[in-house]
Formats: structure tokens, sequence, C-alpha cells
């Protein structure tokens, strides 16, 4: 069906180039609309109306305008800054994650203010400090389950979205399926003939810990194993503990025949301890973490592992923000997504030794 629109004013006192080049005041004046108006055909288009939207575009196209990103970012009242909350810089996962996401955010034209989770630090008082710096969405990838500080975010209106973790099932995130994970984990050892199956992972009031513990119980359950408590902890994720930890396992009368960490950061601890006792991964204990960052894939650790293996996360989640940030307006439904794990065998799993 054929369209009718008004004409556009004549070129006539466009002719003289200008040395600047032109204005969206020009650009207006040209279509025979508001400087807002250009404004938002720039900025959210899906809230002008078509005739309207292509006689802008016409005169743009005419002007060869190009819209000024820190102008366009004064009018929309933006400064072209997301903020991002890690966790803690102790996991590789972290480290990986804040880099791929700051070069990905600059590519898209925005900064990045990053803040690490510090014990002393409280994640309210980080949330504040972005917010007065008037960031134009967050990335928190800091947060536990149940977290008053998500309805607090929800209440104040800014845009956000969770990774890796997540404070419940509600919110915008993108995660891994860890109680998936934590069971195809659980069950490539079982299947190697292992029973006496030590896991080793950090609190439960963090998602990530919690639905990966959960595929741990479910695979030893189907399995029709028990799951021993002098094999099962769970602690805050220091260096200095997983050591002590997986000397005082490996020091029982019947030690494990295989370890499961919650994290490839506490798989990597636990290997050095491992082969500072002078005991040998897989022959003498199999050793398993979940993430699958790149370090575990370097040839002196080849520790097997599961994660998103082929995706992003941060990425991804990076990805959401923005689109939330430049269509101006709430989504009617939360924006979640949730990552297939893939297992991926390297050296540090093996087929139980049986002792003589």
């Amino acid at each position: 069906m054929e369209r009718s629109f008004r004409c556009l004013p004549e070129m006539n006192k466009y002719t003289e180039v200008k040395k600047k080049g032109f204005s969206s005041r020009d650009v207006a004046s040209m279509a025979g609309v508001s400087q807002a108006t250009v404004s938002r055909v720039m900025n959210r288009p899906d809230c002008v109306k078509e005739e309207t939207r292509i006689r802008v575009m016409q005169a743009m196209e005419r002007l060869h305008y190009q819209p000024n990103l820190i102008a366009r970012s004064l009018v929309m009242n933006s400064t072209r800054t997301i903020g991002l909350i890690s966790g803690n810089l102790t996991n590789v996962f972290f480290v990986e994650t804040t880099d791929s996401i700051e070069n990905y955010v600059k590519g898209q034209g925005y900064k990045t203010i990053i803040y690490f989770e510090k014990e002393e630090v409280k994640l309210k008082d980080i949330v504040d400090s972005l917010i007065s710096q008037k960031v134009d969405g967050i990335l928190l990838s800091s947060i536990k389950l149940n977290d008053p500080i998500f309805e607090g975010i929800k209440r104040c209106g800014i845009p956000y979205v969770f990774f890796n973790r997540r404070p419940g099932e509600e919110g915008n995130y993108v995660v891994l399926d860890n109680e998936l994970a934590g069971q195809m984990a659980t069950s490539h050892l079982l299947n190697l003939g292992h029973e006496r199956i030590a896991y080793i992972s950090g609190k439960l009031d963090i998602s990530t810990f919690h639905e990966r513990k959960i595929g741990f119980e479910k695979a030893m359950r189907m399995a029709g194993k028990r799951i021993l408590d002098g094999l099962v902890h769970f602690v805050n994720p220091d260096e200095g503990v997983i050591g002590e930890i997986t000397g005082r396992l490996m020091s029982l009368q019947a030690p494990p025949t295989a370890i499961l960490c919650a994290t490839d950061a506490l798989a990597l601890s636990c290997m050095d301890t491992l082969m500072s006792h002078g005991l040998d991964v897989p022959g003498d204990v199999s050793l398993v973490g979940i993430d699958d960052t790149k370090l575990s894939s370097h040839q002196a650790i080849q520790l097997t592992s599961v994660g998103h293996h082929g995706f992003r996360m941060g990425q991804l989640a990076a990805g959401i923000l923005i689109d939330l940030i430049e269509s101006g307006c709430r989504p009617h439904q939360d924006r979640q997504i949730i990552l297939p794990p893939k297992l991926v065998i390297r050296k540090t799993s093996g087929q139980i030794r049986l002792k003589k």
C-alpha cells in the first residue's frame, strides 16, 4: 500500500556547506519537527510515528548528518557509562569475564566503571556510588540469594542485568544451568567408577554454589551412592582454606578417589595442594571443576571442567543491558538466559585405580 508524505523543505538555505557540519537543529528545521523529535528518532524510534520517523531520517540522509555521541548523551541525560560489579579477583572466571565485558562495552561506545567484590565493602554502598556517578546501567555478578539490594535496584528504575549469579528466579540475568552442570560433573566421575567423591564449594547463599550442590546431590542419589559428611565442605573460597581442606581430605583413613570443586578456581587451588603433597592427578585422585575458564585448558593444567562452552556470558549480559538502556523503556517481562553446560574432559579425571 502506497503512503504519501509531506515534502521536505527545499535545500536552498542548506546549500552552503558549514565548516562544523550540520546539527540536530538543522535536521529538525528541514524535517519540520522539534529537536526533541529528532532525538527520539535516534534513541527511541518505536515511540515516533512512522511518517515522522521517515521524514526525519530523510533529512538526516540529505544533510549527511552524523550524530555527536557526546551531544546525544547530554540530550538523553546519559553518561554512556556502565557500572560493573564483579566477583572477587581470586576467581579467574571474574578476571576473564571482566576483561571481555570491558572490551565489548568499549566497542559499543560505552565506558565501564569497575568494582570488585570485597568483604569489607557493602554491595549497597557500591550500587549507591554507581548511581551517584549517573551510570546508564549496572551489570552485577556479585550478589547473594534473596539479597535485599535487588528490590532497591528495581525501585530506582536503573537498567540492570545479573550474570553468573542471580538473587532468585526474578530479574534480568544470564547464568549457566548450574544444577545441570553439577549433575554432569558428578555423573562423569561416577561413570569412571568413583564412589568416594569429595565435594568442595563456596557458601550456599550464592546461587551458583546452591544450584551446583543440588546437581551434585541429584547425581549421587540417582546413582544410589551415599554422600559422606566428611567429604563435603562449604567454605569461603580462600586459597589457604582450600589447601587445608584438601590436605585433610587426603589424610583420611579412606581418602576420596575423586574431588569435585564447584568452580575452576577452587579446583586449581586444590590441584596445587595435591601436587605439593606429591600426589598424582588423576593417578591418586581425579579432579573436576566447573566454569571451564581459559586457564583450565592450559597445556600445563588440562583441568576437566563443565562450562558454557562456546558462549560468552559476560558479553551476552552486557548486550542485554545496552539494549535495555537504548530502548529507553522497561521490558514487559524479565530478560533471562540460562546457558546449556558442556562437559570438557581433559587430563585431571580418569578411571578409578583400585589399591592393591
